[in-house]
């Protein structure tokens, strides 16, 4: 394999996507945000962030292994063995996502004492999507393996603001407003959707075949790779989101839609992280593999990306923390510093990543978990 000549392709087509990302999921949280009022955007983004990190957690770390386990399965042809990686994560994730709903709904409805859904927080609606959110990682990461980087993310990065906003905008305009839970019915049925979508096109490349059988003993081996992947990736996730929750239980429920305000923006700093990552992740098991000067070469090639594109990223939030802030209104042009700092702590985070990745492959996943761990300790 080309790797040089892979990461440059991806390069400029993965930047191109993180900018026009970017782009479009900004005009999306600008729009949610002037749609729903502060207090219900930031219940919104507390209940998607709710989502986003237990879909992680029921996949038990498949998604964060796939690259290693898929990859070199995709490019051997073993279709076969590929169908019973998604099978076996997907039908965990399923089970754990039907013992989390009914857990989430018992405990709101103790809290509220009312079946009306107007009575209870999004987060209770939400947990519904974390299937969805398990299998969105799935196929995405099958396209991601297959070295397909524009199929597994143009969906995610672009469509699906792209289309909540499309059909939030014609919502409001139909009915004259938006409530939250419209809003999040139709983020929900957006996802839906594209995952519906992505899966098609894993079936049309013949990346998969879906088969009765089973090889016993994968299963097993494969749990031992991924799941101090998953312990690692959601103490990360954890660290990332613990501010917006002590935020929504401790303090003041405005300050919760600031506070989403300027992480929407921050964000631009891991959506350049992701695209790398993201593009570095099939070639870098077999990189390591092969040892020497390959190996090192490759890390060399990733990490130098990775700074190259997050620096210049990071340098003008920083600098227009003010004006991009000003763009949701004028309520929340207070947490310009919010947005400066977490820039700064963002960029720290995404120039770990590659290290991040090559101790994960090299089968020393728990250095990286004891390092998160203290740093959520410490947060």
């Amino acid at each position: 394999m080309n790797n040089p000549g892979y990461l440059r392709r991806g390069a400029w087509l993965l930047g191109a996507v993180s900018v026009g990302g970017f782009t479009t999921d900004y005009l999306f949280n600008l729009g949610l945000a002037r749609l729903l009022s502060p207090h219900d955007y930031g219940d919104f983004k507390v209940a998607f962030s709710f989502a986003l990190f237990f879909g992680m957690a029921v996949l038990l770390g498949g998604d964060r292994a796939a690259p290693m386990v898929l990859a070199p399965s995709i490019e051997q042809g073993e279709r076969r063995r590929v169908g019973e990686y998604l099978r076996f994560y997907l039908g965990n994730a399923l089970l754990l996502s039907a013992v989390l709903a009914a857990v989430v709904w018992t405990v709101s409805w103790l809290h509220v004492g009312s079946n009306d859904p107007l009575h209870h927080h999004p987060l209770a609606w939400v947990v519904l999507v974390v299937p969805l959110n398990a299998a969105a990682a799935m196929v995405s990461r099958t396209l991601q393996s297959a070295q397909r980087p524009a199929l597994a993310v143009l969906p995610w990065r672009i469509a699906l603001p792209a289309l909540q906003l499309a059909l939030l905008s014609l919502w409001a305009a139909l009915r004259g407003s938006v409530r939250l839970l419209e809003a999040v019915a139709i983020a929900t049925l957006v996802t839906a959707l594209l995952t519906a979508v992505q899966w098609l096109w894993v079936r049309r490349l013949g990346l998969v075949e879906v088969a009765a059988g089973r090889d016993e003993g994968r299963p097993g081996e494969w749990l031992r790779a991924s799941l101090p992947m998953m312990g690692t990736f959601l103490v990360a996730l954890a660290l990332n989101q613990s501010d917006v929750y002590f935020l929504e239980l401790l303090g003041d429920e405005v300050e919760v839609g600031k506070y989403a305000a300027a992480a929407t923006a921050a964000h631009l700093v891991l959506l350049v992280q992701t695209t790398v990552i993201g593009l570095v992740a099939p070639i870098a098991k077999q990189a390591i593999d092969r040892g020497g000067a390959e190996a090192a070469a490759t890390y060399r090639r990733s990490q130098g990306l990775l700074v190259k594109l997050a620096l210049p990223v990071a340098l003008l939030l920083v600098a227009a923390a003010d004006p991009v802030l000003a763009l949701f209104g004028a309520d929340y042009r207070s947490a310009d510093a919010v947005l400066r700092w977490l820039t700064i702590g963002y960029l720290a985070w995404a120039c770990a990543a590659v290290p991040n990745l090559w101790l994960q492959y090299q089968g020393l996943p728990r250095r990286v978990l004891a390092v998160s761990l203290t740093t959520l300790v410490v947060d």
